[in-house]
């Protein structure tokens, strides 16, 4: 009997919840396509990236024992490794992503609970460059702009109590195609670079606080 209420508790302690949460880790980006830079750039040229980090802020609502719904913010970045034809490559992306997400909780075992879910929103994708030199044009500075973004994520999570949990989490983050533009250029074509579509794989540990 003791053991089935200490199963309960987890899972009853979701409901009627609202809770903060953050996780922190490590995210790989996988190689995207650089489409323009200021300019017209040679066909297929491919951006590669270091691992980076990854930051969430989260807030939300148990709405029921098996589901919360969830706002999302923070940032994850990484620093570029290598663009084809770059001469420098002292630079970094960071998205600041805003999503309306949906976790769905499968029941609760001494205290450990699977879960999982996804969310949608927009990314504020920077790129800022202490000197990115791409054939013969620099970036020093940051431009940014806003792309559709979306994720998918899962993860195991302990309750310390009714109110704190730790949890391991894996997030596949996306965006489409960023067309960031500059406040002013010198001699350049356009104003504009553009990035396709991002894919980012993290590896986080979070931790949640229910009120």
């Amino acid at each position: 009997m003791s053991v089935a209420l200490l199963a309960l508790l987890p899972a009853q302690a979701e409901k009627n919840k609202f809770y903060v949460e953050g996780d922190i880790g490590g995210a790989v980006t996988v190689d995207t396509q650089l489409k323009e830079f200021f300019g017209p750039v040679l066909p297929n040229s491919q951006v590669k990236f270091d691992p980076g980090v990854w930051l969430g802020l989260r807030g939300g609502y148990g709405v029921t024992d098996w589901f919360d719904a969830e706002v999302e913010t923070g940032f994850v970045a990484n620093r570029i490794e290598s663009v084809t034809l770059a001469t420098e490559t002292e630079a970094a992306l960071t998205n600041i992503p805003l999503l309306l997400n949906a976790r769905f909780h499968c029941p609760a075992f001494h205290r450990l609970s699977p879960y999982f879910g996804g969310g949608l929103g927009f990314s504020t994708t920077i790129l800022s460059g202490d000197d990115l030199v791409i054939g013969g044009t620099r970036l020093q500075g940051s431009v940014g702009g806003v792309a559709f973004a979306y994720q998918a994520f899962g993860g195991l999570r302990f309750a310390i109590n009714d109110r704190m949990g730790l949890s391991v989490e894996y997030h596949y983050f996306a965006t489409t195609s960023s067309e960031m533009r500059a406040n002013s250029t010198i001699g350049t074509i356009s104003d504009t670079a553009q990035l396709g579509g991002t894919a980012t794989h993290a590896a986080t540990i979070a931790f949640d606080y229910r009120f």
